[in-house]
């Protein structure tokens, strides 16, 4: 039996509509601290209509942008590039981002298409080092929006860095205080960035998206995304579930203290209550890590 004929080859026209098509998909991508509460900010986003936002991908979309960004520099790279990219000769620079675009398309938004996809990122091993984190905003963000003009970025942590560098996923680094100041140093970075493009970048925060009593930051959320906030996702942001090593949560002791003069006053003080007291008061168990 013979084998069908191979389908002919779309041609140029075509094929730079179908780019240019790929182009213009609405998208959403999460940049993370790791524990901040990154995964309950992407099951709420997944509950949107219409959304598909997938996990981690160990920033390989970082390499991906450092190689484009390297290879657009010089013309005989660009060149290298685009035979890597199309398995052929005598292709320009503009194809092989157009092989990037199918490429993410594939993986991350397959038929039948989302209306809108993304994934999120924690970058772990650029937060580490203070020195690497201009690489997300570079290699990351910018060659994200070269494949995808209408990119959103949303960048998450949470304000209390102390309770992220003693979470079970940071607290084995060998100076939780140096890990402290990455966090923070990367937070001024992330605000730097998202206050200089307010168009596509929009900043969140564990305590702020699951604040009932302000909800100001979720609400402006939605209107970024351009999304209605409906009642069943403003309850499902507000519920923080089993997610017990990042939780905030606070009681309030009664503290009896002596004066000089030998009076007794009670003073009350507000403590943030440890995650091993928090699994003993909800009847035991671990969390689900928090990310």
């Amino acid at each position: 039996r013979r084998s069908p004929p191979p389908a002919p080859a779309m041609g140029v026209a075509a094929e730079s509509a179908t780019c240019k098509a790929l182009a213009e998909q609405q998208c959403v991508f999460i940049i993370a601290l790791g524990r901040t509460g990154s995964s309950h900010l992407l099951r709420l986003l997944n509950s949107i209509d219409g959304y598909r936002l997938s996990g981690e991908t160990d920033n390989a979309w970082i390499y991906l942008g450092r190689f484009l960004q390297w290879s657009g520099k010089d013309t005989t790279q660009r060149r290298h590039l685009g035979r890597l990219a199309a398995g052929r000769g005598g292709t320009n620079y503009s194809d092989a981002i157009c092989h990037a675009r199918r490429m993410m398309t594939l993986l991350h938004n397959p038929l039948p298409r989302a209306r809108v996809f993304g994934f999120k990122e924690i970058y772990s091993d650029l937060v580490r080092r203070s020195s690497a984190h201009s690489e997300i905003f570079m290699h990351g963000v910018e060659q994200i929006r070269t494949l995808f003009p209408r990119a959103k970025f949303i960048f998450h942590w949470r304000r209390n860095t102390s309770r992220i560098a003693a979470s079970d996923f940071w607290q084995l680094e060998r100076q939780s205080a140096v890990a402290r100041r990455n966090f923070e140093r990367l937070v001024g970075r992330f605000r730097e960035y998202a206050a200089a493009h307010p168009d596509y970048t929009y900043e969140t925060t564990l305590e702020g998206i699951t604040n009932k009593s302000d909800p100001r930051q979720l609400e402006g959320l939605f209107r970024f995304l351009g999304e209605t906030l409906v009642p069943r996702l403003r309850k499902m942001a507000y519920r923080r579930g089993g997610m017990r090593d990042w939780v905030e949560e606070t009681h309030t002791r009664k503290i009896k203290r002596t004066l000089e003069n030998g009076s007794v006053v009670y003073d009350f003080v507000s403590y943030a209550w440890r995650p091993e007291e928090l699994m003993r008061r909800r009847g035991g168990g671990a969390g689900d890590g928090g990310e």
